[in-house]
């Protein structure tokens, strides 16, 4: 067992023996944690800009760093609400976590970036090293289930390299240190910008949402999700019950002013505004009820059962699992 999953299994029983506490009329001391990405500004305007004041008057918003991080928060229950990567909830209600999947709010925002323009398919990349992060994590999942959709083995083709964050790949690919890197938004923003600081000039030669999108039909990736704890549902529906229209009313929000949203984003993700603005576009940001894309969903989620059945907790979540949001 590795440790992540020793440390996963560990809380997760420590979470189901925890007790339930209860809220009577509006939630008092919400903490709504965030992902680490671009898409995450919906999150973040939502409470910043009273989304949820009326039914969570002291809500916090608090961006997590690692997936332990946030695994270790959902299973002490310390928070109730949060942005994750889509897979992270449907693994932990495998394992017995009372979890539900609200909406998802990007739709993919991974690239290859490399020098080399001559890289136009995957294929090209054979024999190459390629440098990720988050091992066994999004970013490594999808780039993998992409090879292999497209006849490559990942563990043969490449040499696949990782770091810790993906700031930390961005500046090796940006240094020269690495050709190749699988990058998020808007760590590959801020690799292009610090390279052309340089003289050296990166590209996005794959756009892992376009190759997703031959297989799949659609060329977007159900990644970032927005999940919540039965016990929000249980004990403060009133929250649940704002919470479509408030995300729908954040992504109108953030699309409609971009350097608000820039300045949100400095001050609550510690993201510089002006690389912001200039990755916006490439977040994918939308705000769809996660029922009503359960289908991509699956179609996701069986793609990864396929590499990497553990990701899920080796199964499907419960046809439950998809919440239909109120608009």
């Amino acid at each position: 067992m590795t440790r992540r999953a020793f440390v996963g299994a560990g809380l997760t029983l420590a979470a189901l023996g925890a007790s339930r506490r209860s809220h009577a009329g509006t939630l008092d001391g919400l903490q709504v944690l965030g992902a680490p990405n671009g898409a995450t500004v919906v999150l973040s305007d939502l409470v910043a800009n009273g989304g949820l004041a009326k039914v969570a008057p002291d809500a916090s918003f608090r961006l997590w760093r690692t997936t332990d991080d946030l695994r270790a928060a959902i299973v002490s229950e310390s928070s109730l609400l949060y942005s994750t990567p889509s897979h992270v909830p449907a693994n932990l209600v495998n394992r017995g976590m009372p979890l539900k999947l609200a909406a998802i709010i990007g739709m993919g925002h991974l690239s290859v970036v490399a020098a080399d323009e001559g890289i136009k398919t995957m294929h090209d990349l054979a024999g190459r090293t390629v440098l990720s992060f988050f091992r066994h994590d999004m970013p490594d999942l999808v780039f993998r289930a992409i090879a292999r959709m497209e006849g490559m083995d990942p563990d043969k083709d490449f040499d696949l390299q990782y770091v810790q964050t993906p700031p930390e790949a961005a500046q090796m690919l940006a240094a020269g240190k690495v050709d190749v890197a699988v990058l998020s938004e808007p760590p590959t923003t801020a690799a292009i910008m610090m390279a052309g600081q340089k003289g050296r000039v990166l590209r996005r030669v794959l756009n892992l949402n376009d190759l997703w999108g031959v297989h799949k039909g659609k060329a977007r990736i159900p990644m970032v999700a927005v999940a919540l704890h039965e016990k929000l549902i249980d004990t403060a529906p009133e929250v649940v019950a704002a919470l479509g229209g408030g995300l729908a009313a954040s992504r109108d929000h953030v699309f409609a002013d971009r350097k608000a949203a820039a300045a949100l984003a400095e001050k609550t993700m510690d993201m510089k505004p002006q690389l912001f603005e200039k990755a916006f576009d490439h977040f994918n940001i939308d705000v769809v009820s996660a029922a009503s894309v359960k289908g991509e969903l699956v179609a996701f989620y069986e793609a990864l059962l396929e590499l990497e059945p553990a990701s899920l907790g080796g199964k499907l979540p419960p046809d439950d699992f998809y919440m239909d949001l109120p608009g």
